[in-house]
């Protein structure tokens, strides 16, 4: 798990405590630095680590000096890993049991009226969170639409972006305009060429996730 990857979780203990130990157990040679360098510490950190491991009878040290040092897990270190890596995937479950609670409406809302190939209009930050719930839902994702120059004709998280005109003769369910700042320009540029199924993608005061349907400003709810 990469966690520079992730701005909102910081890493904590437990999570470096488990990453030193799995690198060990995939390389045993692996030195201080590149230990380092992949924990995202410094060495004196990864140092006391090591240190606090042998102390606790997590790892034995084989070698004679740094440079043929290996580090070996213990049976006790390899249950303390299989311990914090249960400890990780039950955490990681519960963030996204709730992350999926977030879009609840939105899921039931595409369930309920069968759209299932979607198009994204605007491929940005909104977007690409999109693309990670729909995806992890099953929903089927065309493609992004842009009306930048710079990012038609190109791929974006996977998906091939394309210009407005590009999407009149596809087939699909439904637009998710995947915009804040631009949401009410783009939804009129999407009903100017008549696309079909026009949804803006919504963030209430409350961190309410929905979508609304482009000719009425209310929110539609499941």
């Amino acid at each position: 798990m990469d966690i520079d990857a992730y701005s909102f979780l910081n890493p904590s203990p437990n999570l470096r405590e488990m990453t030193v130990l799995r690198l060990l157990t995939q390389n045993p040679s692996l030195s201080q630095e590149a230990l380092a360098r992949s924990v995202g510490v410094v060495p004196s950190m990864v140092n006391r680590y090591l240190k606090d491991f042998e102390d606790e009878g997590l790892l034995i040290k084989e070698g004679e000096n740094r440079r043929n040092m290996r580090y070996v897990l213990s049976e006790n270190g390899k249950y303390r890993l299989q311990y914090l890596t249960i400890a990780f995937l039950s955490e990681v479950a519960k963030l996204y049991s709730e992350s999926r609670g977030i879009f609840r409406d939105v899921f039931d809302y595409l369930e309920k009226t069968h759209y299932r190939r979607l198009l994204l209009y605007g491929a940005g930050i909104i977007g690409g969170i999109l693309v990670d719930a729909l995806k992890t839902e099953g929903f089927e994702l065309v493609g992004f639409i842009d009306d930048s120059s710079i990012k038609q004709h190109d791929t974006f998280r996977g998906l091939r972006v394309y210009a407005p005109e590009e999407v009149l003769q596809m087939e699909y369910d439904g637009v998710i305009i995947a915009s804040f700042r631009h949401a009410k320009r783009i939804t009129a540029k999407a009903s100017s060429l008549q696309l079909k199924s026009i949804l803006i993608f919504k963030i209430a005061d409350d961190g309410k996730v929905s979508l609304a349907i482009s000719d009425q400003p209310s929110q539609l709810e499941a």
